[in-house]
This record gives C-alpha cells, sequence and structure tokens, in this order.
C-alpha cells in the first residue's frame, strides 16, 4: 500500500517536470534571423484607443530632432510621443558595399526593441538607408514603414543635400516623418492629391517639398480611431 503511494507520487513529480519542460520552450535560444523575421511580422494591437508612439533617435542623431519631432506629431496625429534613450545602429543592418543600413532590418531592429506599452516605434537616423525595390538591389530613401505598423525609420541623410538652411532641413524632416507614421497607422501612398502628405515621392527631394502637412479627404477617413 505505502510502497503504491509512493510510486504515484513519484509519477506524478516527473509527469510534473516534463510538463514544465514542454511549457518553457521560450526559453530556448534562437537564431537572430528567425527572431528578426518574428518581431518583423508581429502586428500591434488595434489602433482604436489614444495612440502611443516611440521615438528612438538613433546614435550621431542631432539632439534637437527628438524634441521637435514629439511636438509636431502630437499635434498633427494627436497621439502620445515619448522620448526612449539613443540606440546604436545594428550592425546586422549594416550595408558594406555602400557604406549605408538596410533600412527593413532596422525596422525588425526597432519592434524588437519596442517595449509592449507601445503602439509603434520610430527611429530617427543621420545614416544613409536603403531597401530593395521591383527594379533596384539596394535604393537610397528617405524613410520607410510597415504599412499597419509596428515600425518605422527615417533618415535625414538625403534630406540634408540641397536644403536651402535649416528651417527647410527641419521642414522636409517632419513631412517624412508624419509620411512614415501614415503607413504605419495603414495609410498607401495617395493619388488623390498632389499636395497629400501621403503621395509617394519617388524618390525626390521635389515631392518631398511640393506636399503640404496635410491628409486629403480620402486619407483622414482611412485614418484609426485612436487618432482621429
Amino acid at each position: 500500500m505505502v510502497k503504491n503511494v509512493f510510486n504515484s507520487l513519484l509519477l506524478f513529480f516527473f509527469s510534473f517536470l516534463l510538463i514544465s519542460a514542454c511549457n518553457n520552450k521560450s526559453s530556448v535560444p534562437v537564431s537572430s534571423s528567425t527572431f528578426q523575421l518574428s518581431a518583423a511580422i508581429e502586428k500591434p494591437k488595434k489602433l482604436d484607443k489614444k495612440i502611443k508612439v516611440a521615438l528612438v533617435p538613433f546614435s550621431g542623431v542631432d539632439a534637437s530632432y527628438a524634441t521637435l519631432l514629439k511636438s509636431e506629431i502630437e499635434i498633427f496625429y494627436t497621439c502620445d510621443i515619448t522620448i526612449l534613450p539613443g540606440q546604436n545602429l545594428p550592425d546586422f543592418a549594416y550595408y558594406k558595399p555602400r557604406n549605408r543600413y538596410k533600412a527593413d532590418s532596422l525596422l525588425k531592429f526597432l519592434n524588437m526593441k519596442r517595449p509592449k506599452e507601445y503602439n509603434l516605434i520610430l527611429g530617427i537616423t543621420n545614416k544613409d538607408i536603403s531597401t530593395k525595390d521591383e527594379t533596384h538591389e539596394d535604393w537610397g530613401i528617405f524613410g520607410l514603414g510597415f504599412l499597419g505598423g509596428p515600425s518605422c525609420v527615417v533618415s535625414d541623410f538625403r534630406l540634408k543635400k540641397s536644403a536651402k538652411d535649416i528651417n527647410q532641413l527641419h521642414e522636409r524632416l517632419i513631412k517624412v516623418v508624419l509620411h512614415e507614421l501614415g503607413h504605419t497607422f495603414g495609410l498607401p501612398h495617395c493619388s488623390a492629391e498632389k499636395s497629400c502628405l501621403m503621395e509617394d515621392a519617388d524618390g525626390t527631394i521635389k515631392s518631398v517639398d511640393r506636399e503640404e502637412k496635410h491628409l486629403c479627404e480620402s486619407c483622414k477617413k482611412k485614418l484609426p480611431k485612436g487618432i482621429k
């Protein structure tokens, strides 16, 4: 009798250990590429409440950018912006042949760093960034954002070129940031109005300068409830 009870307890103990081990698979290390992929496809929570956005300045960025952008974004999209501590650009995103960083990899990196209490995360860098498009393996860009979230990144590297003064540079930076955030809110490129902020810049700074800090009525209707 005692022996049977002892054996039953022993069996229960080992069964508990086995179940615990199965439930802790998340503690097993995974490769960087696997983790980055899962981070990239993770979607933010439904944007039907006040949206919280984390702003991350990468190393080397002008210190004034963060406060400037926080103010502009909060006015334009009526969401809450929190400036997080700066980050170094990740080595895995560096593209040595052209001495710049892959924007797609930066988006994945940002989402891995995004605290759970934030819906979206925005990164600002002064380094050149690029992505792959239909005709180019490595195409230099102003910014990039996931359509529907959860991250976007903007560089001032190309915005500085031909800027008349600091005011024009700031205006360009603000418009590109608002544009990329628009993508994370679910807004695609717009063809309804040439002055709409969501018009595709098509790689030209003239398009950025032509755009105004406004959304056409069609784009406004597509915005989530959390910023209306």
